[in-house]
Order: C-alpha cells, then structure tokens, then sequence
C-alpha cells in the first residue's frame, strides 16, 4: 500500500505542473465565454491524480477529496470498469479520438446533479500515459436543472 501511494504522489507531483500550465487556459476559456474550465489528470484506471482549483470549484470538493477517486463516482455515463483496466485505457483513447467536447452528467460533492461538457486529451509524461479531462459547467442545461428542483 505504500508504495501505491508513493507511485500516486510522484504521479501528483509531475502532474502538478501540468495542471498550473492548463489552468491559464482557464483564463482564455472564460474570456471566449466558455465559463470556467477545470482540469483534472486521470490514469490509465480513470482515477484522479490531480486536479486544479477550476475542478475544485465545478465538483464542489477539494482535491483531499478529488484524489485518488475514480471518475465515473462523479461522472455518470462515465463508463468505467472496476474489473478490466485494458477496457478502460481503450474507452479513455477512444473519447480522445476526435478532440471534441461531450455532455455528460455529474453529481457535486453536495450531491446535486450537474451538467457537464467534457474533453479528454491524452498526454505521456515521462513514459507514463495519463489523461488530461478538461470539464466545464453545461450552463444552459443547469438552468433548466434549477427550474426542476
């Protein structure tokens, strides 16, 4: 177990870097009118190894709680399994494919649905193959969440 959360730490700390480059395109996107954009790095599992504070912010949860985690606890449709990393790998590079931005639901540390626009890109830092999620608030599709509850 503690050389589990050793290799996670080391995969945090490398990740890190990453995650403060992306975060400047926060500041783009919400000028294009995007609103916020947070950026998480999974591995080959789907589990959070980092996340910026933009991701903090959209799930409602801070990163003790983020990582470590699998995606799909707060991704719904997100369709990872628990049994089979190849299957995982494989659906992570297959949403990778055409670079596009997909809805999906999630749920928020509080537990309220939220809609979600996701875009995963896959990055290999120093021989080991990571993801990169970019997600961002489906604005029009929280309102009409909102009006329903």
């Amino acid at each position: 177990m503690a050389s589990q959360n050793q290799a996670e730490w080391q995969h945090s700390g490398s990740s890190r870097s990453l995650i403060q480059a992306q975060d400047m395109a926060h500041a783009e996107a919400t000028l294009a009118g995007h609103g916020e954009t947070g950026r998480l790095i999974l591995d080959r599992l789907g589990r959070i190894l980092s996340c910026g504070s933009p991701a903090e912010r959209i799930f409602g949860a801070n990163q003790v709680r983020l990582i470590g985690k699998r995606i799909s606890e707060f991704i719904a449709g997100f369709g990872l399994s628990e049994h089979s990393p190849s299957f995982n790998q494989r659906y992570l590079v297959y949403l990778c494919a055409d670079n596009a931005w997909r809805k999906f639901e999630a749920t928020d540390s509080d537990g309220h649905r939220i809609a979600v626009e996701l875009n995963l890109a896959r990055v290999n830092t120093g021989g080991e193959e990571m993801f990169l999620l970019s997600v961002r608030l489906d604005d029009a599709k929280n309102s009409c969440f909102q009006a329903s509850a």
